[in-house]
């Protein structure tokens, strides 16, 4: 008796499930444990987000952690301007996106074909275990501990479990051994060399006409408060032009200014807490647009996220607007690309990674950059080579 097509078909499907089931069991069953970070989730940790799954990319295999004890690259660059983003994930696998993405970002600010001169520093939150941040320092990373700020805003008020942290970013004010500092979210991609964004942003000087009694007492004091006044900051307006998207900022960095934002984030009366660190700094007592120290908008290409991204290909606006210099997407996650309809950012993403997997693995290159501070690219070394043959 002859077996049905339709039960052939169903018994070939549920072979191949069986089978692709047994492959990725055993994939999953010898990737490095995830039970070790245990104690450093958070109650709030736990969001379920589909886009936000562990990717499946393969990952280099050089062992960052030999190199982590020599010097950051790009550290002795005279002018003191540096990349940054921050790394505080409550569920720190080294399988993570975020962790996949910032080790993305070092890789594009420091080793890609459009690499920087400029250090990269990653703020990373206490809780962040030593493996990972020797693997950033081994990459050539300047990794630095910051403050959490997570006895402001109440757990209940915060609308995404991920964002628990990012008012630490309040912090960078703090770190006044930088005379400007470019932070970038860490799925906010450079996807050419971005350099020029130090010289783009000017100082602006503060209206001191409308300062409040507080600052003006700063500003005022004759003990160098009137630093504060030569300020920068300057973002991309998302949604509303007040609305400043925080994944991408340029500022200098100073304590004054530093202490008027903590008691910006203080005043919870005064911003919507929902908004995090963006309601600070888009406040009255911060950087709104009619007070004393009004934000420095820069074009949307700095800072493209999803929604101007998919207006900037229809539009075709390239011409008028210019090359997208940041985009701000999460282009590792499959399922984002396909609910956005920007597959192709996920190719891009696929090809740079391999890319950055190759050249860590194989660009002898990299250890000589790590061990000397140097980097000569194959042909320089090969050049080299032949002078000395």
């Amino acid at each position: 008796m002859a077996v049905p097509r339709s039960f052939r078909l169903s018994l070939v499907a549920a072979l191949g499930l069986i089978l692709f089931s047994a492959m990725y069991l055993s994939y999953t069953y010898n990737l490095p444990a995830r039970a070790t970070f245990i104690e450093h989730k958070h109650e709030l940790s736990g969001e379920d987000n589909i886009v936000l799954a562990f990717p499946n990319d393969p990952i280099p295999r050089y062992n960052f952690a030999s190199l982590s004890e020599y010097p950051a690259n790009n550290i002795n660059e005279p002018l003191k301007f540096a990349f940054a983003t921050l790394y505080c994930t409550r569920n720190p696998d080294t399988r993570g996106p975020y962790f996949e993405a910032t080790q993305s970002i070092i890789w594009r600010l420091l080793w890609s074909d459009y690499r920087s001169k400029y250090p990269i520093i990653i703020f990373v939150c206490p809780f962040i275990p030593e493996e990972n941040r020797r693997i950033f320092k081994g990459q050539g990373a300047i990794v630095k501990e910051i403050e959490l700020l997570d006895d402001i805003i109440p757990e209940e008020a915060i609308r995404s479990k991920r964002w628990m942290d990012v008012l630490s970013k309040l912090n960078l004010w703090k770190e006044i051994e930088w005379e400007r500092i470019v932070f970038l979210d860490s799925d906010a991609f450079p996807i050419m060399n971005i350099d020029d964004i130090f010289d783009l942003v000017p100082v602006q000087q503060c209206k001191r006409e409308v300062l409040d009694p507080e600052d003006k007492a700063v500003v005022d004091n004759g003990k160098g408060g009137e630093d504060m006044c030569n300020y920068v900051y300057a973002g991309v307006s998302q949604f509303l032009e007040d609305n400043i998207n925080a994944g991408m900022l340029v500022l200098t960095p100073n304590l004054d200014m530093h202490a008027k934002l903590i008691r910006a984030a203080k005043s919870t009366r005064d911003y919507d807490v929902k908004d995090m660190e963006q309601g600070v700094l888009k406040s009255k007592n911060a950087f709104a647009a009619d007070g004393p120290f009004p934000v420095n908008r820069l074009p949307p290409i700095w800072n493209a996220v999803p929604e101007y991204y998919i207006k900037y290909l229809a539009e075709g606006a390239e011409a008028t607007e210019g090359l997208v210099r940041v985009l701000h997407v999460k282009m590792w996650s499959r399922m984002w690309g396909a609910l956005t309809n920007l597959t192709q950012l996920n190719d891009m993403w696929d090809l740079d990674w391999m890319k950055m997997c190759r050249f860590y693995d194989s660009d002898d290159g990299f250890v000589e950059a790590r061990t000397t501070g140097v980097y000569k690219t194959p042909w320089e070394r090969f050049l080299e080579s032949q002078k000395t043959a």
